[in-house]
């Protein structure tokens, strides 16, 4: 019937009579009668051209001329051919069979953005607060499954103004009534004084502040595809000067004076130091020949064995973060810091520094914010208060999180252990497919060509085996979703075989028919998972490292020697690298028949 298929034509290419009629140039009434069965014309009328006339304009514009194709069994997408095509599909009397798989309309994708920020934050509140979807729902008298869809990013609440009102309302009392209050209202970006209804709903819709996280994680991958391990630290060593021992220091030159002496005794005796500040940075990195010093100081810790325990404050403001990350990383991976964040909010009426060497000294300062160079810090050496000192770094220990953690090179699956824990949706940038695309045999011939032990290649495969069982499942449960960038292949220069997800120091490229192959391969996951989504960029955004984000964690691989990869456990950076992503792929998404029609010209 005449009707069902243009309702079905509707749901897949998600239009409706008003966008289709302006196409067509006609009223959406007629639109509408034909959809609703109340006109049956012939094959040949002029209502039924106009229709057409209005699919294909509006399916061109969406860029969805490719699917329109597929679904009609079109040769190609011109309209003197596909228009006939789609007349002939709508007068079909058999069963209509619509294509495997989904295409966002390009209008409607900024939309579907807005919907999934809204549920990623519905679904940070609600596991902040321990809410089920059936509490939820209960709380809100509405079907569960509308708050599962919520969450996911299917549907949102957007045109329902009493429904918003309403779930902001929820949120803030839970939290009045699980004393969760200042961790919803950090979660918001405010004071727990200043969280109510209206607060949760404003943070709920604005999706604002994509483009300035999207900076700031751009900001951050970019100088970890500068960073090269043995770089970063100074090439020559300051000398250290002397400096007055005192149990008090004024001002900013007082506080560089007692960090000095502070890592100076530090590196000479070893030990571990225990370090916290919530103040600016600018003691630090405002005089270069200053920072050089403290740089060099503290390499001189680590490389004397020295483990440092940090909290860092990563409710800095983004600049002021990633510079922070940039200047620790070249010790971050000697593997002797333990970085760890502070999940609460800073009073913003005081600073506090603590620079604590247990059982030797302590650099403590106090004081109100904005005291500029009026302020002082003590140098304590006491032993009793030492010690307790260092039970109260301990409390402060407990209520922070880790911020970091550096797996080493090698053939170590340790960081794909610990990768498994998280779950959700995964949003990968890769510079080639994963090797969990591809099936064993190809793997495993692969591996036949490597200088490798047979119990390092049984390894690998098992290695190979969990991560393509795991990939798989993870397909029936979540997005999945891989911008990659696979360049040209040239005599030069051949396809490497992407093993460091694995964290596998193997260096082995594809042969013309592996490569092809493992296309295939690809091409039937583009072509049957609804959940898999593959973005095909003209050029790399970063040459040496690759990037796999989840939930609240995202995972940084070195993809040259020396390997090694970086995982980051934190929210609001996880966030600001998948709003790069993002943003990168958003101009190149296209359609699954343009996706698999760029895959075939590269076999």
């Amino acid at each position: 019937m005449l009707s069902d298929r243009i309702n079905a034509l509707f749901e897949l290419l998600q239009c409706n009579n008003t966008e289709i009629a302006r196409y067509a140039g006609c009223s959406s009434g007629n639109i509408s009668k034909l959809k609703t069965g109340n006109r049956a014309p012939k094959p040949s009328s002029r209502s039924v051209a106009s229709l057409a006339e209005g699919v294909y304009g509006y399916s061109d514009y969406e860029n969805l001329l490719p699917v329109l194709a597929d679904l009609c069994g079109a040769a190609d997408t011109g309209r003197e051919t596909l228009i006939p095509a789609l007349i002939a599909w709508l007068y079909d009397t058999e069963t209509v069979s619509l294509p495997r798989g989904t295409v966002t309309p390009k209008s409607k994708r900024a939309r579907n953005r807005q919907r999934h920020v809204f549920g990623e934050k519905l679904d940070r509140a609600m596991s902040l607060l321990s809410l089920s979807n059936v509490h939820l729902a209960a709380l809100l008298n509405v079907d569960s499954s509308l708050i599962s869809r919520y969450r996911s990013g299917i549907y949102s609440p957007h045109g329902n103004a009493q429904l918003s009102e309403r779930l902001g309302a929820v949120l803030a009392a839970s939290a009045q009534k699980s004393e969760k209050l200042r961790a919803l209202a950090e979660l918001c970006g405010t004071n727990a004084a200043d969280l109510n209804a209206d607060a949760v709903t404003a943070w709920l819709y604005d999706a604002s502040q994509e483009e300035d996280r999207a900076a700031m994680g751009g900001q951050f991958l970019r100088s970890l595809d500068a960073f090269h391990p043995g770089a970063g630290l100074p090439a020559s060593v300051p000398e250290a000067p002397d400096v007055p021992v005192s149990s008090r220091y004024e001002g900013t030159e007082g506080l560089r004076a007692a960090v000095v002496r502070f890592l100076s005794d530090a590196a000479r005796e070893g030990g571990e130091l225990l370090l916290y500040s919530d103040e600016p940075t600018d003691w630090m990195t405002s005089d270069r020949a200053y920072f050089a010093l403290w740089a060099s100081l503290m390499a001189r810790c680590v490389n004397g064995g020295v483990k440092i325990r940090i909290i860092h404050n990563i409710d800095r403001d983004g600049a002021e973060m990633v510079d922070a990350i940039r200047g620790w990383f070249p010790l971050y991976v000697s593997g002797m810091i333990e970085p760890y964040v502070f999940g609460k909010e800073r009073n913003p009426r005081f600073h506090h520094t603590v620079f604590l060497r247990p059982g030797k000294a302590c650099i403590l300062g106090f004081f109100p914010t904005g005291a500029g160079n009026d302020r002082s810090y003590d140098y304590v050496t006491d032993g009793a208060y030492l010690a307790q000192l260092e039970r109260e770094f301990g409390a402060m220990l407990s209520s922070a999180s880790p911020f970091l953690k550096v797996y080493s090179a090698g053939r170590d699956d340790g960081l794909y252990r610990d990768w498994i824990a998280f779950s959700g949706v995964q949003e990968h940038l890769l510079t080639g497919f994963p090797i969990a695309t591809a099936p064993e045999p190809l793997i495993a011939r692969i591996l036949s060509r490597a200088d490798i032990s047979s119990e390092e290649r049984a390894a690998i495969l098992s290695l190979h085996r969990d991560m393509r069982s795991r990939f798989l499942k993870a397909l029936g449960e979540n997005s999945v979703s891989i911008v990659l960038c696979l360049g040209e292949e040239n005599e030069k220069q051949k396809r490497p075989v992407n093993f460091a997800l694995g964290l596998t120091a193997l260096d082995l490229s594809y042969t013309r028919e592996e490569f092809a192959e493992h296309l295939a391969a690809v091409i039937e996951l583009v072509r049957n998972e609804r959940n898999f989504h593959l973005t095909l960029l003209p050029r790399a955004p970063f040459q040496d490292i690759q990037i796999i984000t989840k939930k609240d964690a995202v995972a940084v691989i070195r993809s040259r020697e020396p390997y090694a990869a970086f995982v980051f456990f934190n929210p609001a950076l996880t966030e600001s690298v998948s709003a790069f992503l993002s943003m990168a792929a958003g101009p190149y998404e296209e359609d699954r028949r343009t996706v698999i029609e760029a895959l075939e010209k590269l076999m």
